[in-house]
């Protein structure tokens, strides 16, 4: 009687033990999703051109007071000492303020570009959230983090799809 209790008991803890507590893990390459998105290479291409741009005129600025520098040099001899000490001031003022300018408009590009990101990567999470639902997928990770996974477990591509069907119109707010 004894045995059969204790038996019984034994069975009881062997069947509620062994049931699985296993989770369903998948993993993304968010790298690869923005920089190939539809939309992802949009805001790149964007800042890419703002960037550009900006680089463009420094370049002209740069070019501009390099003449007046060179233009001041040939008249060092006609000038005035302070004269020409007030005019080699001027021009150091205009490549302060210029450079000033210029860290600042990178500065506005930069910012920019983060709160775009950002909110791209909120569309982005979204997708996820709804993607591991739909999949009863417990947890994504970042490829990024993952020394080594299955191939199987590379949700990349089925998120890369669904984040260009459904992120379509996406504006960067100027």
């Amino acid at each position: 009687m004894i045995n059969k209790k204790i038996l019984f008991i034994f069975v009881l803890l062997i069947t509620f033990t062994t049931k699985s507590f296993s989770q369903n893990i998948a993993y993304a390459d968010l790298d690869k999703i923005i920089k190939t998105s539809e939309v992802g290479k949009k805001i790149i291409t964007y800042f890419s051109d703002k960037n550009n741009k900006l680089i463009e005129k420094v370049k002209l600025d740069e070019k501009n007071l390099r003449e007046k520098e060179k233009s001041l040099i040939s008249q060092k001899n006609i000038l005035q000492p302070d004269e020409y000490d007030k005019k080699v001031n001027d021009i150091q003022t205009e490549i302060n303020n210029l450079n000033n300018m210029n860290s600042s408009e990178l500065k506005n590009i930069n910012k920019e570009k983060n709160a775009v990101t950002k909110s791209f990567l909120d569309e982005i999470n979204k997708i996820l959230k709804e993607f591991a639902e739909n999949n009863k997928i417990d947890i994504i990770m970042s490829s990024n983090q993952i020394l080594i996974g299955k191939s199987n477990l590379d949700v990349t591509d089925e998120i890369l799809k669904l984040v260009n069907n459904k992120i379509r119109k996406f504006e960067i707010k100027k």
